[in-house]
């Protein structure tokens, strides 16, 4: 990524992906415009873009089918060249069959598709029109490292292309007539959503029975782990949350949890995951929720879903319903209404591939059943359905995405173009990243990575860019995130000079928020609040800020991060510092009156100081707070302000200057 994007990103503004993106959906138009005025021949290529194909499955690197269009030549008059990166949608055969669409950005005149073949014969269907009216033409791709041309003649913004086995395609090569005229397209608009301030921005992962006076006092958001079965209760189905009758031994009280933390100045979202084996009886709890038979891409399919999710905004959401419309089992208290909660989470890790089929859902699923939860598909489900028919102003946060791909929210962004008018049906994006040397065929493989070396500033930077100009209003949230602290972990932080394991998850995780809040997140959640074996040596075992249930006992990481909460109070993040030294990260914080602070540190992993780094600041006197194992607002001492300048030696343990 170049340092004029990193930079554009830092000011949440409108950066190079844009530029890129209008250039994509205006080339269909251009082209067709140069045609008019004698400018390109009646059968003209139109040179594909990354950015105009939609992975509508979201397995593979689809941008590859047209990532070589300026060195393939012209294949239709005989003159193509061979492509050499193919796209291949992989070996798993419930993957398939695979669908691709090109989008155009308006009404082309097509009139030949052109495939490079890599495979030998394989078939495929060409399909133009729109999603709901495609016009099928089902053929067979033959032929090896050679180039085969399907007819289309067929005006259509959209090509959809659909494998139903493995096949390496690596380019394809689309004509047009010149003819009609073009369709003119609107620009991206841009509406940031408002920053929240960064005790609230960092947030954690955490249980209706973690303690709310630690959860309190570390972090500002809470993403509880709220399974919907817990809701529910054999045999009949019925609500409970006064006390939940289906979890906790009858002795967990959600309206008095969501109402602790509230008064606590704790936002606090349920991400209301799995099935319901309650009301699908026989179903994988990680299964989707649906009946057996029902359309997984239809979202009145999801109808017991957002019926549910209905019920939870009814409640704890804003607005006063009438009586008849609370579905609660018997002795519950008919409460509307109380104000405690505003956001709303559908589901966790949709996107699993671990859970094959049954358990994963496609962008166009999710997005159906986003749009089911969202308002009832548009109220089209009833008025008792989805969380705005609740409370309008309600948000629906997008069950958190295990890959964090911008493929798979364009795919979704596609079905909601093409089923609710553009209308995306969630009010957050929603993700999940751990920064280690993983792949992703091996995610986790053998040790976390600091938040740099990963460049998780850039990566969440990229999707934040796509989704404010793309997805305009929406946040941003990466809600989980973290390291183990047991070194037989593969993701766990690793001792860095005189720093212990536990001491390195520590200030990564400071280094990780500060990342996260430069890259333009909205909120942040780690995960988690407290370990679930604090002797074991697995995945998640020792990710938490605290040891395991019962213990409770703080690790350094609970000081740092209730410390940068606790000193950050108030500041929102503002800009990220020039300073002297290359390896040395200074970004500024700031209120609204005009209070501020400035964090400092060494982006390295190599127990490495940088000496006299100076800091531009505007006032005559400034506070050091260094990060202490112990405190939950570090050591302070001051620091001397000369010739608008602070300086002092940097380590890659953070240091923050505060000034008034």
């Amino acid at each position: 990524m170049t340092q004029e994007f990193s930079q554009l990103s830092e000011k949440r503004d409108i950066g190079l992906l844009e530029v890129d993106y209008v250039k994509s959906k205006l080339l269909a138009y251009i082209v067709l415009t140069c045609a008019i005025h004698g400018i390109a021949s009646a059968d003209t290529r139109i040179t594909l873009k990354p950015e105009m194909v939609i992975n509508e499955s979201a397995f593979g690197d689809a941008s590859a089918l047209v990532d070589e269009q300026d060195k393939i030549g012209d294949p239709a008059a005989g003159k193509g060249a061979p492509p050499s990166k193919p796209y291949f949608g992989g070996w798993t055969a419930w993957h398939y069959p695979l669908h691709l669409v090109v989008d155009l950005g308006s009404a082309v005149p097509l009139t030949k598709l052109m495939i490079y073949n890599e495979t030998g014969g394989a078939p495929i269907e060409i399909e133009t029109g729109t999603p709901g009216n495609w016009k099928s033409r089902k053929v067979m791709l033959d032929g090896y490292k050679a180039w085969k041309t399907f007819p289309i003649n067929d005006t259509s913004r959209y090509i959809r292309l659909t494998w139903f086995q493995p096949a390496n395609i690596p380019e394809i090569a689309v004509y047009a007539d010149s003819r009609p005229s073009p369709t003119q397209l609107d620009g991206p608009s841009l509406l940031l959503p408002k920053p929240v301030t960064m005790d609230q921005f960092i947030g954690t992962n955490a249980f209706i029975d973690d303690p709310i006076d630690l959860l309190a006092a570390v972090v500002g958001t809470v993403r509880e782990y709220h399974n919907w079965s817990w809701d529910t209760e054999a045999p009949d189905g019925k609500r409970r949350f006064q006390p939940s009758g289906a979890a906790g031994g009858n002795a967990w009280y959600f309206d008095d949890y969501y109402q602790k933390l509230h008064s606590a100045g704790v936002t606090v979202c349920p991400a209301i995951q799995g099935g319901n084996p309650t009301l699908f009886p026989g179903l994988d709890n990680d299964a989707k929720p649906i009946k057996a038979g029902a359309d997984s891409e239809d979202a009145a399919s999801y109808l017991l879903h957002a019926q549910h999710l209905f019920q939870y905004a009814v409640r704890y959401a804003g607005v006063k319903v009438a009586d008849r419309l609370i579905d609660l089992g018997p002795g519950q208290p008919h409460s509307s209404g109380l104000k405690t909660l505003h956001y709303f989470e559908n589901s966790n890790e949709p996107d699993k591939t671990w859970k094959g089929r049954d358990g994963r859902f496609s962008p166009a699923e999710l997005a159906a059943m986003c749009s089911a939860d969202y308002d009832g598909d548009m109220r089209k489900m009833g008025k008792a359905v989805g969380i705005r028919n609740a409370d309008p102003t309600a948000q629906l946060v997008l069950g958190g995405l295990s890959d964090m791909s911008l493929p798979y929210l364009r795919a979704m962004k596609f079905w909601a173009d093409t089923h609710r008018n553009g209308d995306f049906p969630a009010n957050v994006i929603n993700l999940h990243h751990y920064s280690s040397d993983g792949t992703p065929e091996q995610p986790f493989k053998t040790t976390g990575i600091s938040p740099e070396a990963d460049h998780l500033r850039e990566k969440l930077a990229e999707i934040v860019q796509w989704v404010h100009v793309n997805l305009p209003g929406r946040e941003v949230w990466l809600s989980e995130f973290g390291y183990d602290t047991d070194l037989r972990s593969p993701f766990h932080a690793p001792a860095v000079g005189k720093w212990s394991g536990e001491e390195t998850q520590a200030i990564w995780m400071v280094r990780s928020y500060f990342a996260l809040a430069q890259a333009g997140v909205d909120r942040a959640m780690m995960f988690m609040f407290r370990d679930t074996k604090s002797t074991g040596g697995g995945v998640f075992e020792t990710s938490g800020l605290v040891t395991e249930k019962g213990q409770w006992k703080p690790k350094p990481s609970y000081y740092y991060v209730a410390t940068l909460k606790n000193r950050l109070k108030g500041l929102k993040y503002v800009e990220t510092i020039k300073t002297n030294h290359p390896d040395v990260i200074a970004c500024r914080f700031a209120s609204d009156s005009g209070k501020g602070a400035i964090a400092v540190w060494r982006g390295t992993a190599y127990a490495e100081i940088s000496n006299n780094v100076k800091i531009p600041v505007k006032v005559g006197a400034a506070t050091r707070v260094d990060f202490k194992t112990g405190s939950t607002t570090g050591a302070e001492s001051q620091i001397a302000v000369n010739g608008g300048k602070i300086t002092l030696d940097v380590s890659e343990q953070p240091t923050i200057i505060l000034y008034p």
